[in-house]
């Protein structure tokens, strides 16, 4: 009887033992707590086509006034950076001698004319007397040469009337167009000859970008094509322009094409030698689908990006890209309108994953 006890007791024991080290059953109100993530809703959009480009800015119009006679700079009557009118007087040179000059060819001019009329008058007299033989064919000759002599004597002294008065005027140096003084080259009281440059005078109100593009681009490029500039000098500012001259001749040296591009500046904040970058937009592509490029997850063998379906359940799509527009990406394949993307969060999510949408 007592081994019979004994017995049963190390059965119960072993019994115990063993249900103690088996699997303990999973508790069926543990959840898996979803992670946090934020979206964005995709929307296709138009995406431009644009050819980028860095050139300098100049002038829309420019020209270096030179002397069109020799002379003693007498003074400037506008100073560098001054807006100045078409035809406003710029420089004066000491006009003296040309005065002089003036002076002495209408003295001349009117003597001339003085004696045309007397000549005149002699050589009609010539034609009344010759047929009635009171005088001979020779003086008849001669009061015909006198008259035209006189007469041609007058002609040329008009003339030489005349560019007196045009040297005398070229002593005042005026601006053929609006704009602003952008230099001066010589000082008052200095001697000039015929064709040194004394002022440079620009139009700013509008201003052009020269810029070069190679085949590729140029082929998509047409005059009065959208374009934006902008001037990295005034914290990236952007300004619309447009294509107004484009090369029909590639360098040689280079293989690009110039392009050249015009964009308004009413308020003159550009200025001539300021970089300037150009987006050319040359054509557009309706309904693409853009996502930022750090959204796009890089594995291996593929390119992929999580979305959250209905079920608020993590699903990773592989996606192909398309070209850059700044930091975006075109998804030619992978993703539709209304899909919603993760946008924070991906790179802990693995397909399947439970996720909360964050507000």
């Amino acid at each position: 009887m007592m081994k019979t006890y004994v017995v049963a007791g190390v059965c119960l024991f072993v019994s115990i033992w063993l249900s103690g080290c088996g699997t303990p059953e999973k508790n069926p109100g543990a959840e898996t707590i979803p992670r946090s993530v934020s979206v964005q809703t995709i929307a296709s959009r138009d995406l431009p086509i644009m050819v980028n480009a860095v050139g300098r800015l100049i002038p829309n119009r420019e020209v270096i006034l030179s002397a069109e006679v020799s002379g003693i700079l007498l003074r400037y009557h506008a100073d560098v950076g001054a807006k100045v009118a078409r035809g406003a007087l710029l420089a004066k040179l000491d006009p003296t001698d040309y005065a002089l000059a003036l002076k002495e060819a209408e003295a001349n001019l009117l003597s001339a004319r003085i004696q045309l009329p007397v000549k005149q008058n002699a050589f009609a007299r010539a034609r009344r007397l010759l047929p009635e033989k009171v005088i001979t064919p020779e003086l008849y000759d001669q009061a015909e040469a006198g008259f035209k002599s006189a007469g041609a004597l007058v002609t040329q002294l008009e003339t030489l009337v005349a560019q007196a008065r045009r040297r005398l005027e070229k002593t005042a140096i005026t601006t053929p167009f609006g704009g602003h003084v952008t230099q001066r080259f010589v000082e008052t009281g200095q001697r000039v000859a015929i064709g040194d440059p004394v002022m440079q005078v620009a139009d700013m109100q509008t201003m052009r970008v020269k810029i070069s593009i190679n085949e590729l681009d140029y082929v998509h490029v047409d005059a009065n094509d959208p374009v934006r500039v902008t001037v990295e000098a005034f914290a990236g500012r952007s300004l619309p322009g447009r294509v107004d001259k484009i090369g029909i001749q590639a360098d040689a040296r280079t293989n690009t094409f110039e392009i050249e591009i015009l964009v308004d500046n009413p308020d003159l904040l550009l200025k001539a030698g300021l970089t300037a970058r150009v987006a050319i937009e040359t054509d557009v592509i309706p309904d693409a689908v853009m996502i930022g490029q750090d959204n796009v997850l890089f594995r291996e063998d593929r390119k992929e990006v999580f979305i959250v379906d209905a079920n608020l359940t993590a699903v990773a799509r592989e996606v192909k890209l398309g070209r850059m527009d700044g930091s975006d990406v075109r998804i030619l394949e992978g993703l539709a309108d209304g899909d919603r993307l993760v946008i924070a969060g991906a790179q802990y999510l693995k397909p399947g994953d439970t996720v909360r949408v964050a507000p």
